[in-house]
C-alpha cells in the first residue's frame, strides 16, 4: 500500500513538473534579431533558411514561416530588408517571402544593387534608384500597422539628429511612424558613401505632413539590433501587453533571443598595429574607424545580453550566430558579384556545422538551432491548444 502511494505521488510531481515546464514555454517571448552588413546578409539568410526548414518539418507545415513563431523581429539595415522580406504580408496575407527566398533575392538583385557605372562624382557610390524601385515593386503600398508580427527597424534621421525607431506599438502615441514599408526598408539601408539618404513625408494624428531625412540604422550604432529588439519586448511587457506578461520584470528566463550577425574579422586581432596608425592622418581614420565600430558595437551588444541571461542562469535562452574569421571579399558588405554571393552562402553553411563554443566542440550551431526550432514549434502549439478553448 505503502508503495503504491509513493508511486502515485511520484506521478503527480512528474506531471506537475512537466505542466509546470509546459507552462512556462507558452509563456516564452520570442525574438529573432538581424544585423546589418549589405550583401553579407546572405549569411543569416542561409541561417534562416535551415531554420524555417526545421520549423516546417516539425510542424509538417510546409506554409509555415518565421513570423508565425517570433513575437519580435528586429533588423538593422541588409537586417532590416530581411525583418521587411519575412513580415510584409503579401495578397494571401502571408509573408512576402519564405526564408528560402532571402538568398535567391541578394543573387538576383544584388548585382544591380551595388553597380557604380555611370554613377556621378562626388556624390553616394550607388544609385539607389534600382533598391527603391524593387522595393516599391515587392512591398507595394503595405505600411508597418500591416506587418504580420511586432517589428523593429532602426533608422537615423540626420535633419533631428536622432534614430528613428519603426515598430507596430509605437504607432498609437506615434502615429506619423507608420509609413510605407518600401520607405522603411529602404531608409534602413542607406548606408552613408553606399546609397543617398531618404526623403519622405507621412501624416500625424492631425492630418499635418512629418517630414522625415534617414540614413542607414547602423549610424545609430545599433549595427546589432538584438539589445534594441529586447527593449522593444520589454516595452511590451510595461504596456500591459498580456502576451508579453511573463517578462514584465525583466524576468529573461521567460525570453527566448536568436540573434544573427554577418559576419566580422575580429578573430584577426591585428588587423592594425599600434606602429602602423601612428603614422595615420583622418583620412585613413574615417577609412578605419566606421568598420571598427561596427564591430564594437556588435560585440558589446552581444556581451551585455550574454552576461545578464548567464546571471539568470538562463544563458540557454539566449544564442548569437556569428562568424569572426571571414576573409578576402567576403568582408566587403557590397561586392555582389556571383563568385562573393557563393562564398558567403558557403560561409553560413559552414556556419552550421560549427561549434558554439570551444568548450563543447559537439555542440554545433545547427544542433542549438534545431532545439531553439523545437521549442518555437512546441511554444506555438500550446498558445494554439489554449486559444481553442
Amino acid at each position: 500500500m505503502a508503495t503504491t502511494k509513493s508511486f502515485l505521488i511520484l506521478i503527480f510531481m512528474i506531471l506537475a513538473t512537466t505542466s509546470s515546464t509546459f507552462a512556462s514555454l507558452e509563456e516564452m517571448v520570442t525574438v529573432l534579431s538581424v544585423d546589418g552588413g549589405g550583401i553579407k546578409g546572405i549569411i543569416p539568410g542561409v541561417i534562416l533558411e535551415f531554420l524555417e526548414g526545421e520549423l516546417q518539418e516539425m510542424d509538417n507545415n510546409t506554409d509555415a514561416r518565421l513570423a508565425d513563431y517570433f513575437d519580435v523581429i528586429g533588423g538593422t539595415s541588409t537586417g532590416g530588408l530581411v525583418t521587411a522580406m519575412i513580415t510584409t504580408p503579401n495578397e494571401n496575407n502571408r509573408p512576402f517571402a519564405a526564408a528560402n527566398e532571402i538568398v535567391p533575392f541578394y543573387f538576383e538583385h544584388g548585382p544591380h544593387i551595388f553597380n557604380s557605372s555611370g554613377q556621378p562624382t562626388p556624390g553616394p557610390t550607388y544609385n539607389g534608384t534600382y533598391l527603391l524601385q524593387v522595393l516599391q515593386e515587392n512591398f507595394g503600398e503595405t505600411r508597418l500597422n500591416e506587418t504580420l508580427t511586432e517589428v523593429v527597424i532602426s533608422s537615423f534621421d540626420i535633419k533631428t539628429n536622432k534614430p528613428v525607431i519603426f515598430t507596430k506599438s509605437s504607432l498609437t502615441n506615434s502615429p506619423q511612424l507608420n509609413a510605407k514599408m518600401y520607405d522603411i526598408s529602404y531608409s534602413t539601408a542607406a548606408a552613408p558613401t553606399y546609397f543617398a539618404p531618404h526623403y519622405f513625408v507621412t501624416n500625424t494624428s492631425s492630418g499635418d505632413q512629418y517630414e522625415f531625412n534617414l540614413v542607414d540604422g547602423g549610424v545609430a550604432t545599433v549595427g546589432d539590433p538584438a539589445l534594441l529588439s529586447v527593449s522593444i519586448a520589454t516595452k511590451h511587457a510595461e504596456d500591459q501587453d498580456p502576451a508579453f506578461a511573463s517578462i514584465r520584470s525583466l524576468n529573461f528566463k521567460k525570453m527566448l533571443l536568436l540573434s544573427l550577425g554577418t559576419g566580422t574579422t575580429s578573430d584577426f586581432d591585428k588587423t592594425y598595429t599600434a606602429e602602423e596608425a601612428a603614422k595615420w592622418g583622418p583620412l585613413q581614420w574615417m577609412v578605419a574607424i566606421q568598420p571598427m565600430t561596427d564591430a564594437a558595437s556588435a560585440y558589446m551588444t552581444d556581451y551585455y545580453l550574454s552576461t545578464v541571461f548567464q546571471a539568470l542562469d538562463s544563458q540557454k535562452n539566449y544564442l548569437r550566430v556569428q562568424e569572426n574569421a571571414l576573409t578576402g571579399t567576403t568582408t566587403e558588405m557590397d561586392d555582389a558579384s556571383v563568385a562573393n554571393m557563393e562564398l558567403l552562402v558557403q560561409v553560413g553553411e559552414n556556419l552550421l556545422k560549427k561549434p558554439v563554443s570551444d568548450d563543447n566542440p559537439d555542440e554545433t550551431y545547427e544542433k542549438v538551432l534545431i532545439g531553439f526550432a523545437t521549442m518555437l514549434s512546441d511554444r506555438k502549439k500550446l498558445r494554439a491548444n489554449k486559444a481553442s478553448y
